[in-house]
């Protein structure tokens, strides 16, 4: 990967974080998703941990697999969950876009340490 590659996976993480922080706060204060509240500001914060961090460091390495497998996992259960509730309006696309984020840093991630393993 040459240095516009990697400038190029570093924005796309910027543009990642912020597309997932956005939702996530979102549902964190919509009366729809009001019985996951907790969850969802507890998820919140470690994104934005994650994102503050990325800004510090340029890189994903933090990020140790089990954890960001287990905010998938969580993140999956929330859409699970919420993605074909009748109840919901169109606040319900939410959920979905949270997953295509989540796997847009996974993704993202492995593009970096592929390139770290490269040199």
């Amino acid at each position: 990967m040459n240095k516009k590659q990697e400038e190029n996976v570093k924005n796309n993480i910027q543009i990642a974080f912020s597309r997932l922080i956005g939702p996530l706060t979102i549902m964190s204060v919509l009366d729809s998703y009001k019985s996951k509240h907790d969850e969802i500001k507890q998820l919140l914060n470690i994104i934005i941990k994650w994102g503050v961090q990325f800004e510090l460091e340029q890189n994903l390495d933090f990020i140790k697999s089990g954890e960001l497998l287990n905010v998938y996992e969580r993140i999956n259960d929330l859409n699970t969950e919420f993605l074909y509730n009748p109840n919901l309006g169109n606040e319900s696309f939410l959920s979905d876009e949270i997953v295509i984020w989540i796997w847009q840093i996974i993704e993202l991630r492995k593009d970096l340490i592929n390139k770290k393993d490269k040199k």
